[in-house]
Formats: C-alpha cells, structure tokens, sequence
C-alpha cells in the first residue's frame, strides 16, 4: 500500500472535530431541521449496497470462525441469534422520518467495504460518517439551495473560529472555508462533467477517481453534476422525461472532488423494486421491500443527500487525507488502512 503522512496531531484532529460538529448543528437549526437519532441496524437491505452484517447473540458470545477455502480469501462464519444489516448510509430510514417531520438530517454512522484503490484515494474510510438529510420535495432546486445555505453557514461560522485557534489556522484552511462561502455553485450536467474532462460523454460508467480530481481542479468553488444516465448510479431516483435520473453530486474545488451524494426519490413503490431489480442486479426474490412497501401506501415524495464528514473536515482543514480524522479511540477496520498507525 502507499504511504500516506498524515498532517494534524491527534489533538488537532479532535479540535477540527468539534468545531466543525458545532458548525454544522448550528446551521441545520438555523434552516429550521430536525435532528433524528440515527438508527444503527437494520433488516432493510439497501439497493445497490454492499452490506456488512451484525450479529445478535442469544445472551452470549456469538462463536466467530474464521475459514479459509480455496474459492474465497475470507469468510466467517457467525452462530448467533439474529442477523442485521449495518448501516451503507441511511436513505430509507431518513426517508421514513419525512413522515412525521419535513425536513429531517442526521449525523450517521455508516460501514462501506472498501474496493480495489480506495484505500489510496485519500478519501475513503471503512467506517466513516454522513450528514444526511431529508426534505419533503420534488424539486432539484430546492436540494441546491439547501446544500448550497449548509456549506456557506458552516463556512461563515468556522471562519473566525479557525483564526482564533493558533493551531488550526493554515492557509488551506482559509482558502478552502473563502470558497465554500463564495455561493453561487455552478451546476453541469454528467455530459458536460464527460466533456471537460475529454472524455465520452455519451458514456454511461462513472467518472474515474483521475478524472474526478481533474474536473474539480477547474473550479473555484464546489460545485454539482446532474442529471446522470441509467446504470452509472448504484441507488434508485426518479427518472425525469429525458430517461436519466434526478440525482446529482456536489463536487469541491482544487482536486478534492465529491463530498455528497443524493437524489430526488423515485414516486412510486413499483418504480424502487424496478430499479432495483432491473437496473441493480438485486434478486428479486430477496430484495427486501420494505422501503417499496413504504412509498406504496404513504405517498410521501422527499429529496436529500449525505454529506461525507471526514471529507468535509478534509477540505476544510487542508487536509490531504481522511486519514488525518480517523481518532485515537477508533480501534475499527479502520486501523488497518494504510498510514493510520
């Protein structure tokens, strides 16, 4: 694996931390959201995710065995009670909490295998945290200004508090915390995310982590891309009259790329377990369809986006890695990825 040098002490990770949590806390109140209590297992399985699994024992010790076989590097083998799916993010629990309130948003803890690379991007951890948020609307624009009002707050509640810590004030740091409250994101399609970086863009697989890196590298403030095509997203939203999908990311300046994910949410219960099935590959027979089921019978049409934490902490800090914010007292799989000692 490649080295990557972390550049804050343990104590300063834990000062961007905090003053970053109050800052955000802040300006979600300041919108009129709710906090919800993230939940932290589930018998839902999310669409397009790779699900880790927690064991219930019956009041005692689940017996864990690790095997080795011929077919696959690992497996384990668990004996316990019940089984729960961990948490990829929270889009159908924070969906589900629309019902009683409008506009809703959680600090969620969230488990995500790495893939082949990511744990050389700088900018993937095992677990990690999102700021997820939820609103009753159908409106792309809205979720713009939302996001758009989030950052911008943030950013103007840590800029004189990170001046006023001699440890914390770099100027990354400020000229990253200026962008975010400079406003006025821009917003390009997915073809014309394809273009800038001269690629296909009429192709229908993702940017790849060199061209995220170089697109963002050509704006000055963060930025969204919309509008993407069939079979490049790995989660369900609404299909607009074009054939694509209302689903968007927010990318950030200078070679950091995306910080959020999110979409408006597809309108029918039949429209999530088509998705599922025909564009992700779920199997029909074990899809769960709760969240379907949900959408069936409440009828209740929302938007939102997650918001990745420790890379929101990344940028703002200066940061180069996630790394910098993985914690003296997280002693998870997160111990295990390159640099973090």
């Amino acid at each position: 694996m490649i080295e990557q040098k972390r550049r804050f002490t343990d104590n300063q990770t834990y000062q961007w931390t905090t003053i970053v949590l109050s800052a955000v806390r802040s300006t979600m109140d300041e919108l009129n959201f709710n906090e919800i209590v993230p939940a932290i297992l589930s018998s839902e399985l999310e669409p397009g995710a790779f699900h880790s699994y927690a064991v219930i024992g019956d009041r005692l010790r689940p017996e864990v065995k690790n095997l080795i076989s011929s077919d696959v590097e690992h497996q384990v083998s668990v004996t316990g009670k019940e089984a729960y799916y961990l948490p990829v993010s929270h889009n159908f629990e924070k969906q589900q909490a629309t019902e009683y309130l409008d506009m809703v948003y959680c600090l969620a803890p969230c488990m995500r295998l790495l893939q082949d690379g990511e744990a050389q991007s700088r900018k993937h951890l095992n677990t990690f945290f999102q700021i997820e948020v939820e609103l009753k609307t159908e409106s792309m624009e809205v979720v713009f200004g939302i996001a758009e009002k989030l950052l911008v707050g943030v950013a103007s509640r840590l800029l004189n508090k990170a001046k006023s810590l001699i440890d914390l004030n770099t100027a990354d740091a400020e000229k990253h915390i200026q962008a975010m409250m400079l406003g006025n994101y821009p917003r390009i399609t997915f073809a014309e995310a394809l273009k800038m970086v001269d690629a296909d863009p009429t192709r229908q697989t993702d940017l790849t982590f060199e061209e995220d890196q170089a697109l963002s590298r050509l704006f000055d403030r963060p930025f969204w891309i919309h509008n993407y095509p069939k079979g490049v997203r790995d989660a369900v939203y609404h299909e607009n009259a074009e054939g694509n999908y209302d689903t968007y990311d927010l990318m950030l300046p200078f070679g950091y790329g995306e910080i959020s994910t999110g979409g408006v949410r597809p309108k029918t219960g039949d429209a999530i377990l088509a998705q599922s099935v025909g564009n992700l590959g779920e199997p029909e027979g074990t899809l769960t369809h709760g969240h379907a089921e949900w959408k069936r019978t409440r009828k209740i049409q929302t938007a939102g986006f997650g918001i990745g934490f420790e890379r929101l902490l990344r940028f703002i800090s200066g940061s180069r890695t996630v790394l910098d914010f993985v914690q003296p007292h997280d002693h998870g799989p997160n111990r295990k990825i390159s640099g973090v000692k």
